[in-house]
Formats: structure tokens, sequence, C-alpha cells
């Protein structure tokens, strides 16, 4: 059930919530109910920011599901939800719960939403929507004791890779740009984009997603001949903007600040042309298949206190490009 939400990009969980999770309950296929629903899931909680428990079984006893076969995703958002979830009894207030969003009607989510105790969620054939479900979770604390599970251990951690695909998925709402600089401890820029994924690997930047691990913290990288490299997949969580990691980092290689490289010992003060046609192109592509307003283009510099992409970067000439729909050369892939 997991895996078919996080190949779905309609109707997805907003980066936010999925970054403020702190426990996840997964009842799976419950069955049409008239009246009350009684049915067997799995929970576990996270550890650190892409590591959780083991899975423990829970039962859920309630209401408010739809009548067809139906999958339940309870978020827990807050300290308080966690312990009651973890003592064997977390109660769900249908009426008095905040409506879960949805990237698709809630493009930008609140504090308000962020602050809930929970967030819960119907799916059905892997499109979500907000449910309107109450009742109980229970489990028995013990279960929490990885001595304790009944579960094989290969079947935990296959588990557990799903849970790690499904909080590390994005539905892409913009594009960040960057450069990559200098690594340090290093005279010039990056000669290879395999440079910067063994940078990124000591940076500790690696995603599990769809079954795979990535280091680069970037989506898209683009070479000095213009060649655009790939990163980790779109949909694929970044690591390259702090709170704007559902937007798509794309980073040009060199360094193009008049403070970090004045004379051009670490490489070129801009971007190559080709650099330029490549990312224009490449923009281009990426606003158009997945819907993203020109004010969602932005610089590193402008949502985060840092000099990248460089003042020697022409952000307003890209822009005004993106505006025309003619030109521009077909970024080569590598």
């Amino acid at each position: 059930m997991l895996d078919e939400i996080t190949k779905k990009s309609q109707n997805a969980v907003p980066d936010a919530v999925l970054n403020s999770t702190k426990c996840v309950v997964v009842i799976p296929s419950i069955a049409e109910a008239t009246v009350k629903v009684r049915a067997g899931g799995v929970a576990n909680c996270r550890e650190a920011a892409d590591s959780w428990s083991a899975p423990a079984f829970v039962q859920f006893n309630g209401r408010g599901i739809r009548p067809h076969r139906t999958d339940l995703l309870v978020f827990v958002l807050s300290d308080t939800g966690v312990r009651a979830l973890r003592s064997g009894e977390l109660q769900i207030e249908g009426k008095k719960r905040a409506a879960a969003p949805l990237v698709s009607t809630t493009p930008v989510t609140t504090q308000v939403e962020l602050n809930a105790e929970l967030l819960i969620y119907e799916g059905a054939a892997g499109v979500l929507s907000s449910s309107e479900a109450s009742g109980v979770i229970r489990g028995d604390a013990g279960t929490w004791d990885p001595i304790h599970t009944a579960i094989p251990r290969k079947t935990s951690e296959k588990y557990l890779s799903s849970v790690a695909s499904f909080f590390n998925t994005i539905t892409v709402t913009g594009i960040v740009i960057h450069h990559t600089a200098v690594i340090p401890g290093e005279t010039t820029a990056p000669r290879s984009e395999h440079d910067i994924d063994e940078y990124h690997r000591g940076r500790g930047f690696e995603i599990l997603c769809f079954g795979r691990v990535y280091h680069v913290a970037y989506h898209y990288l683009i070479m000095p001949n213009g060649r655009v490299k790939r990163g980790r997949p779109e949909r694929c969580e970044g690591a390259h903007a702090k709170g704007y990691n559902s937007y798509l980092g794309i980073s040009v290689v060199g360094d193009f600040s008049s403070t970090d490289n004045p004379t051009g010992k670490k490489g070129p003060t801009g971007p190559t042309t080709k650099q330029i046609a490549s990312l224009i192109q490449l923009c281009r592509r990426l606003k158009d298949h997945y819907d993203i307003p020109l004010q969602h283009i932005v610089r590193h510099s402008d949502i985060s206190s840092t000099q990248c992409p460089g003042d020697r970067f022409p952000f307003r000439s890209v822009l005004d490009q993106l505006q025309r729909r003619s030109g521009g050369a077909k970024p080569g892939h590598g």
C-alpha cells in the first residue's frame, strides 16, 4: 500500500507534514463496514531524520470509514500523541481534528496544521483524501520492544524500506538554482559528478528512495560543457535547501561569487553559455511538466542566508528567457 501511494504523485501528502511526522500508523485494506470497524495494522516511530523503529502490531477500533475497501494512514505529529501511541492507547477524535492537507488542495501548509496532534488520511487505489475516522488505536506497549516483535527480520526490513521511501518522496512544487562552489579542501570547482557524489556522501546527504540509496543532494548538475547530469530522481526529496526540499535542486558547476572567486583561480567567474542554455531548457521542461509557477523558480540565496549561486550568476536574464517560449539549445544528458 505504501509503495502504491509512493508511485503516485496526485493527492500527495505535503512535504512539511512528512518532515514533521514523529510516528506513522498504517491500517491496510479495511473491509467495508456499516458502522463499526475493527482492523489490524502496524505502527512505527522516527528515531532519526531517516531512521525508523521496527514496526509494532496495533489494532484500530472505530467508525467513520467510507463504505469501500480503504487504507488508513495516521500521522502523529506531537509528543503527546507519540506517548499515547507507545503506551498502548491513542484516541482519535474525528470532529475535533483538523482536515489533513493535500498538495493538490493546500499548496502551502500552515503552522496550525503542523501543530495538530494527528493528521489522518484514507487511501483507495493509491489515492489519498482526508479522513473523518474516529476511534482508538491500541497496542501492547511491550510490542515496541524489538525482542518481542513477531515480525521476521527480512519482512521488517522490507517494510522499513517502504516507509523510508514513502517519507522521502515529494510532489514537486518549485526549483532552486545553486552553484556547486568549491568543495572544501580543493582549489577548483568539481571536475565531475563523482566528486560531488563523494563529497555529499561524506556530508551524510544520502537518501533511500524507491528502494535505492542516493548521495548527491541535487536533482540535476549542469557541467561546464552544458551536459546535464542526473543526481537523485525528481520525486525524491532533495537535501539542498532547508524547508524547500520539495523544490527540485539544480546546481550549476562552478563558483560564481565575486567574494569567493574574484580572479577566476577557482574556475570561471560566471556560468558558460552552454550551461545557461541547458539550464533554461531544463527549467522550461520541469516548469511545464510540474506546472511550476515562475515565482517558484528561485536562487538558493532567495530562501536562505547564503551567496549561492553567486552575485555573478545572471538570474534575472534566466527568468526573462524562461518567460519566452522559444529558443534555447537542447541540453545533453549524461
